[in-house]
């Protein structure tokens, strides 16, 4: 595959022509149920593989791969999974990632699609699925929303067994057996929480003193589920595959080209931006910052069970990491030597790390997809290479009832309203006009427009104060007038007041973001089948 027009800019080394991924302009958020993105096809994904680093950077590749799997097999002892074998490093790997929470359809589809991937590279023969639990972010909710219904329109109501914390996922606990019963009794009060897929994750996540933390807690509910539903994906949290030796090789990497490699990340930021047509210097993530004696890294550092910070080094005769006001001094090898903290990626270095040493294959999301082509950037400027990746997403709406269909656009209805609230006369029915007082109202507006036109067009300079005059009487007419024939914009509110709750009720109607197992299981094996088929 050619690369894109601006890679031609970056460097003077040719990138791997094998690589495959997504076209932009084909990432759009499917809307309509049943939609399916799933591009490229999978059919052009079935030859990707990582691709060939040399040197030092060949033996991190292999090195990154075994801590990889050794994290899979550690996480799996710990969910009551069975633990890979060590054959698996032989394997292809597609994988995926998304954060610890109770995300939809859409994000859930990813999942089914390593899994179809994994099977279409020749099944269990040569081929493996992972799924990457982002546990070093944030979890914004502790629970989900359900649809309640009330009278004929539907709301969102959220269920949470807990208010959120600032704590990264490896830090939270499952809910304990009092919070976690007041939530499910919570959740059996809405008829539309009482499917089978959302019985049989709720029955994993009951607590259990085997299982305290976040992670696994959560790992098990779903990893059950998608076995039973004939998904074979491997779970991984970032917390234990950033716990290992090419995990800091990779870290001190950028601590030792800190100044090469932060210039060339903003490089590739800033040259998103411009091609995306992106203002806000926040999106789709902020410059990493620079200072006389600093240089931000693109890494989170953080002690387990406090908030995370971003991460900079102190430059200079005595280097350090920082965290806040604490320095962590570093040994001649670029090692933090305070092993109290850890180091997690941010979205940018996570896929960098994950596409370069690990995988063949990568599915992202719609975000992922398009803030990624920021990493092919920087991946072909510091090694030369593209790896391939994908993006796979879902439209699977509840069954809510039809979505309702506005007769009006707000837009027109707005301009509509302002120019009976301007002109009247134009919008008074013609019996109402010909009234006395009505008449002399009409007569007096169409004057007082004419004489506005005369000054405007003879006295323009020198009658300004006689025109402002003119346009308060004009205003006082307009009332006046509106006074008389009073539905005419009563009724215009009425119908703008009828869309806009429309256009709420579709809200919900239309939210593609309810957490997947409020489907049924007969609904998530559809919706299996359609991505392992995609149109």
């Amino acid at each position: 595959m050619t690369a894109p027009q601006y890679y031609a800019t970056m460097t003077s080394v040719s990138p791997n022509h094998d690589a495959v991924r997504p076209d932009p302009a084909q990432i759009v958020v499917p809307r309509k149920h049943g939609q399916v993105l799933f591009t490229p096809a999978p059919n052009l994904l079935t030859d990707a593989r990582r691709p060939t680093l040399a040197g030092k950077w060949s033996e991190l590749q292999q090195l990154a791969r075994q801590d990889f799997l050794h994290a899979v097999q550690t996480h799996a002892q710990r969910i009551g999974a069975p633990p890979p074998p060590q054959t698996l490093l032989e394997k292809r790997w597609i994988l995926t990632g998304h954060q610890l929470e109770f995300y939809h359809a859409g994000v859930w589809a990813k999942v089914v699609a390593v899994d179809e991937l994994a099977r279409r590279f020749g099944g269990d023969a040569s081929a493996a699925a992972f799924d990457v639990l982002v546990d070093h972010d944030v979890v914004d909710r502790l629970g989900f929303d359900v649809p309640v219904q009330q009278g004929e329109t539907w709301q969102r109501y959220p269920v949470l067994w807990a208010s959120a914390s600032h704590v990264p996922a490896d830090g939270l606990h499952s809910p304990n057996l009092k919070q976690f019963e007041a939530w499910d009794a919570e959740l059996a009060k809405h008829p539309q929480a009482h499917v089978d897929a959302l019985a049989h994750i709720l029955t994993e996540l009951k607590p259990t003193a085997e299982l305290r933390q976040f992670t696994p807690w959560m790992s098990r509910a779903r990893w059950k589920l998608e076995q039973a539903m004939g998904i074979n994906v491997h779970h991984v949290p970032t917390s234990l595959l950033c716990s290992g030796d090419a995990w800091a090789t990779f870290v001190r990497a950028w601590i030792e080209h800190a100044a090469a490699w932060t210039a060339v990340y903003n490089k590739h930021l800033h040259a998103y931006r411009r091609r995306a047509g992106i203002k806000n210097p926040q999106h789709p993530m902020p410059d990493l910052q620079k200072t006389v004696d600093t240089l931000e890294l693109p890494f989170w550092i953080y002690r387990p069970g406090q908030p995370r910070q971003r991460l900079f080094l102190r430059t200079g005769a005595n280097p350090a990491l920082l965290h806040g006001e604490t320095a962590l001094p570093l040994n001649s090898e670029f090692k933090i030597q305070n092993s109290e903290f850890v180091i997690r990626p941010r979205a940018l270095t996570l896929t960098m790390f994950l596409r370069l040493f690990v995988g063949d294959l990568f599915i992202h999301g719609i975000g992922g997809a398009l803030y990624d082509q920021i990493t092919d950037g920087i991946l072909h400027e510091l090694f030369g290479v593209i790896p391939s990746y994908a993006c796979v997403s879902a439209a699977w709406l509840l069954p809510l009832g039809q979505p309702f269909e506005a007769a009006d656009d707000l837009a027109a209805l707005r301009w509509r309203r302002h120019h009976a609230l301007h002109n009247p006369q134009l919008t008074i029915d013609p019996f109402t006009a010909l009234k006395t007082d009505v008449a002399e109202l009409i007569t007096q507006r169409r004057d007082l427009i004419k004489a506005i036109a005369d000054s405007l067009a003879h006295h323009r300079h020198d009658g300004r104060p006689a025109r402002a005059a003119s346009f308060r009487q004009l205003h006082a007419l307009n009332a006046a007038l509106h006074e008389k024939a009073p539905r005419i914009l009563a009724n215009l509110d009425r119908q703008f007041a009828e869309v806009q709750r429309t256009r709420e009720q579709n809200k919900t109607l239309l939210w593609r973001e309810w957490f997947f197992a409020l489907h049924s299981l007969e609904s998530l094996q559809q919706l299996i089948n359609k991505v392992r088929n995609p149109a």
